[in-house]
């Protein structure tokens, strides 16, 4: 029985290349750049046009920002499986870019990596089950944000609130790396914007102490960066700005930052830290104010999520293929899956590289594997308890 189940679910996908294909690429073509409200509600639009029949949908309005939607079918389980992925991207606002092409068995595109081409995958798992009628009695939950690449400000109260009552696991549907990883294990992550205040001056005429905020810029960019030294803290000053002219002291700069950590008490030393130094300018005159952006904690299995993964390692196995674990370093609303106690796998999307570039792309065969071992998990987690 379970092997005519597997070539049924393999079958369905070879007739539904095209189809899925299709998808992909009416969802490349759409600008979903963090900001673009109106490309993210699109985005969200498209995603609505192919959910299987029988869920039901609740839009969370947002002003500013795309809506967020989350859909919901309940069988008989009380604890449904949560897919969740965001539709958002980190790519050029051009709507010319928005392009997909295929070269050498590769498909190329903004968003295709990360993370469109998993969310083809989260929505054609969902319908072969529905087509093929498995396991009606699971209960689901799906989850598509608009602002996980802005550190989910606004989405993350969708994330918090679950647990192990109220759901069995969180499948992330990110890409997977080309050695055909899963991702079990994220740093933590705190994100900051340091604005500072100087006193502006014409500097050829300058009769008194200078009072730059550039000046206390360059301390506190040194700072940050200093925090590498320690091996077990990654950080990083990845904007900044200030200034006028260069005969002129600069009355304001900021920078923007963050820091990542593998280890949850690592993380709160270092927020400690940065938190109580950048209150102390280095430059008399000058003031500091900080602001944090985003935070996520970091993210370790427990018990249940090596279970989890263990499963999907299986799954690939009796597919012929082999899983490779991955601990990365980056980070994403499996971060908040996981600290609220609920099993968590990540990097189920196709196999692929060069996000937020030109280059990016997947192997093109990996979309419609990853379709059909995330199929034949859902399947065995019908049967599975992970507790």
């Amino acid at each position: 029985m379970r092997s005519q189940i597997d070539s049924e679910i393999k079958q369905l996908i070879s007739q539904s290349r095209n189809d899925i294909l299709a998808l992909l690429r009416t969802m490349v073509e759409c600008n979903s750049f963090s900001h673009n409200k109106a490309g993210n509600d699109r985005m969200q639009e498209i995603v609505q046009e192919q959910m299987p029949e029988g869920y039901s949908l609740k839009v969370h309005k947002n002003e500013n920002l795309g809506d967020n939607y989350v859909y919901a079918y309940s069988g008989k389980a009380t604890q449904p499986v949560v897919l969740h992925g965001h539709v958002d991207t980190l790519c050029p606002e051009d709507p010319e870019f928005c392009t997909i092409y295929e070269r050498e068995n590769k498909l190329y595109g903004p968003g295709v990596n990360d993370m469109k081409g998993g969310l083809c995958v989260l929505i054609w798992s969902l319908k072969i089950l529905k087509e093929l009628d498995l396991f009606p009695e699971m209960s689901f939950m799906c989850i598509f944000n608009t602002d996980e690449e802005l550190g989910s400000s606004v989405s993350k109260d969708l994330f918090r609130y679950l647990n192990r009552e109220n759901a069995k696991c969180g499948l992330k549907f990110e890409c997977g790396e080309l050695e055909n990883t899963v991702v079990t294990t994220r740093k933590g992550i705190s994100r900051y914007r340091l604005d500072i205040a100087g006193r502006d001056a014409h500097f050829g005429n300058l009769k008194e102490r200078k009072v730059s905020a550039i000046d206390e810029l360059g301390h506190q960019i040194r700072f940050i960066e200093d925090l590498n030294k320690n091996p077990d803290i990654a950080a990083n000053v990845g904007k900044v700005s200030g200034g006028l002219a260069a005969n002129k002291v600069a009355e304001s700069a900021s920078m923007e930052f963050e820091v990542r950590c593998w280890e949850p008490e690592t993380l709160q030393t270092t927020i400690e830290h940065i938190e109580k130094s950048l209150k102390s300018p280095n430059v008399a005159g000058c003031t500091m104010n900080l602001t944090r952006l985003s935070y996520r904690p970091p993210w370790k299995p427990d018990p249940a999520s090596r279970k989890l993964f263990k499963l999907i390692r299986e799954t690939a196995e009796d597919m012929g293929q082999r899983i490779v674990e991955e601990k990365r370093g980056g980070m994403s609303d499996s971060n908040w899956v996981a600290s609220s106690g609920t099993p968590a796998l990540d990097g189920l999307g196709p196999l692929g590289q060069g996000d937020f570039t030109r280059n990016e792309f997947i192997i093109t065969q990996s979309l419609f594997d990853r379709i059909e071992l995330v199929t034949r998990l859902l399947v065995k987690l019908g049967n599975t308890e992970l507790s």
